[in-house]
């Protein structure tokens, strides 16, 4: 949580330089050319008070709806809502070719996907998905890891495929929580269909 907060308070930090600084220097440049003794403290002034206003405006609408898309997503179940990297843990059961389809099937059906690709020398698949109005996209990667006869490791990463995102209104919580109930769904059908 604390990288979160760490996160945010970069970029009110960012909107308050950018936003105050833009401002300040036009108002700089207006009063250098009106002859004013004192137009850079005014400036500076001014460009700080327009820069503070916007950093907290912006913080607070982004940083409500980011909250409030992340514990609507989360429903009860926290397991590191806070991080932009969401990594899900699961044991499935199955031959390999069930769990690589159950796999691929699962990210399917994740929202917005673009391209889903198997990398069956090392039992990797990919996936990206596409931009859409919580985020510019993400990468998604299923490791499957054999334990024993028939007894998989899967785990699930969702990133976003810019490291300076801020906010991402639980979108890769989103892709995880998805892609698990997808394969765990595929998986018992499977086993269902055997007996």
């Amino acid at each position: 949580m604390l990288k979160y907060f760490a996160r945010v308070l970069r970029a009110l930090t960012v909107t308050c330089l950018g936003a105050g600084g833009g401002v300040g220097l036009m108002v700089f440049i207006a009063l250098v050319l009106k002859n004013e003794p004192r137009s850079f403290q005014f400036a500076l002034q001014f460009g700080l008070c327009i820069g503070v206003f916007c950093a907290l405006l912006l913080g607070v609408v982004f940083l409500l709806m980011d909250l409030t898309a992340r514990l609507f997503l989360a429903k009860g179940v926290y397991k590191e809502i806070w991080q932009l990297e969401q990594i899900r843990d699961l044991t499935a059961q199955g031959t390999a070719k069930e769990v690589v389809a159950a796999c691929r099937q699962a990210l399917l059906a994740v929202p917005y996907i673009r391209s889903v690709s198997d990398d069956m020398e090392h039992l990797i698949t990919r996936a990206t998905v596409g931009q859409s109005w919580r985020s510019a996209g993400e990468e998604m990667e299923v490791e499957m890891n054999p334990e024993a006869e028939h007894v998989w490791k899967l785990r699930c990463t969702s990133r976003p495929k810019s490291g300076n995102l801020v906010f991402d209104y639980g979108k890769n919580f989103e892709n995880v929580e998805v892609w698990q109930r997808e394969v765990l769904t595929a998986l018992s059908n499977k086993s269902g269909s055997r007996v």
